[in-house]
């Protein structure tokens, strides 16, 4: 496939415009490269991920989590995203990010949590008022009300990670407010909603302070939201490209850098969804 056609095919259904201002997607390394034979997709890149494109023979790899985010003044190997860069564009590997331009897609990284947790989709929590099909977060409803602490441990068995929550002001869980990975800043939104629960990351010790009593705020941490992205994403380039699954392949490797402790097998849970798919 020629690159700068993928490019295009993502543009059409992921436009820039939905993205969230300053975020950088589209192609952040060409390394020389005008034509892909095969798709590595991944949450973010790490040298395992770089390893396994190399094992696999893809030449290109398509991100969730942008490498190049800062300007870059200098590319070094003595730093992080430096020494990935230079060993991208040593083994002639392009790279492509596809980020908030997913989140704000009708099927992207909010709807695709809900459907883990078979929730009822009522829309998003924040439509684009330009285009109708794309939007912030996600409400949702659950089938029967659940009680809070049934519906906490159903989030923590999909997740496979420990939950940080805070009780709302309802025993009895119905109305979801979602928006995966970081997610404080559409707080407001989600208490405007009258969601009954707001699942989202990295959630600050205030913020469970000011909410408390008001709506159950639900934090299974950043990766455990996101870790389901890279499906979404593959389903997604297969459809809008016609191509199959041995063009487009889906990273084994775990790149969550969190660990828990105690263990509780967390972490060989989260490894075990990949190693799965």
């Amino acid at each position: 496939m020629i690159l700068e056609n993928l490019l295009s095919i993502i543009e059409k259904s992921l436009p820039a415009s939905t993205a969230m201002a300053n975020d950088r997607i589209g192609l952040q390394i060409q390394s020389g490269r005008n034509f892909v034979k095969r798709i590595l997709i991944t949450l973010e890149v790490t040298p395992e991920i770089i390893k396994e494109a190399i094992e696999l023979g893809s030449d290109c790899i398509i991100t969730f989590h942008p490498l190049i985010f800062n300007p870059i003044l200098s590319i070094t190997e003595n730093e992080r995203v430096g020494q990935l860069c230079s060993e991208l564009i040593r083994n002639n590997i392009a790279l492509v990010a596809i980020h908030t331009n997913f989140d704000s897609f009708i099927g992207g990284t909010s709807k695709i949590f809900a459907d883990k947790l078979d929730l009822i989709n009522d829309g998003f929590l924040i439509p684009d008022p330009s285009i109708q099909s794309c939007g912030m977060g996600i409400l949702a409803h659950t089938k029967q009300p659940v009680p809070y602490l049934e519906f906490i441990k159903k989030v923590s068995e999909i997740c496979n990670s420990p939950i940080r929550y805070c009780e709302g002001k309802n025993y009895l869980i119905e109305r979801i407010a979602i928006v995966g990975g970081s997610g404080s800043s559409f707080l407001n939104d989600a208490l405007k909603s009258g969601a009954d629960a707001f699942i989202t990351a990295d959630i600050t010790y205030h913020t469970f302070h000011r909410v408390q009593g008001k709506m159950m705020i639900i934090d299974p941490g950043h990766y455990e939201m996101e870790q389901f992205v890279p499906e979404g994403l593959q389903k997604f380039i297969s459809e809008n490209t016609g191509a199959d699954l041995e063009f487009v392949k889906r990273s084994k490797a775990l790149t969550n850098p969190v660990r828990f402790f105690p263990e509780e097998n967390f972490t060989k849970f989260q490894q075990g969804y990949l190693s799965n798919n």
